[in-house]
């Protein structure tokens, strides 16, 4: 099974660079990559973190800015059993994706999407009878129980944080 660590933004430069948004905790951890699929090729990588939360990527055989032009929105890969390992407590976006969202007893949703934050706090989007958007705070004392699929978090700061879509 495939990982997503990075999608791609936009150009960067003239010279086949691009920019991407880390799906990973921090850029430091994307930046140690060296090989990653795009699509369903294995490619070379080389990234450099950016001031913006992200990378600036070189992707093998990506060597002009028209040619990175036709990466833009695509997403970098890696195999789970590449990935660096987790501590207690740490999941990667891709597991937490379809988990059934409560709010102490009460069940809100799907998790149907998470960005990354950059420098701020990710952003935790469920889809239910009200689609649902809410920062991820540690003070929301989020329980993650994958193997029950699930995700709980405490009301009454879930009701402080929670954007309701109209």
């Amino acid at each position: 099974m495939k990982l997503a660590i990075a999608k791609i933004t936009k150009p960067h430069g003239i010279k086949g660079e691009v920019r991407a948004s880390v799906l990973l905790d921090s850029p430091e951890l994307f930046c140690r990559v060296k090989s990653a699929y795009l699509e369903d090729v294995k490619v070379r990588v080389s990234a450099r973190k950016s001031g913006d939360g992200g990378a600036i990527v070189h992707i093998q055989n990506v060597l002009t800015r028209d040619d990175a032009e036709l990466l833009r929105g695509k997403t970098l890969y890696v195999e789970r059993e590449e990935a660096e390992k987790l501590k207690e407590n740490e999941f990667f976006v891709d597991d937490l994706i379809g988990l059934t969202f409560f709010a102490g007893e009460r069940e809100i949703g799907k998790i149907t999407e998470i960005y990354k934050g950059g420098r701020t706090a990710d952003v935790i989007e469920i889809g239910g009878e009200k689609g649902v958007m809410l920062p991820y705070l540690k003070r929301l004392s989020a329980v993650v129980l994958p193997e029950e699929g699930k995700m709980i978090v405490d009301p009454k700061v879930f009701e402080e944080v929670a954007v309701y879509e109209n």
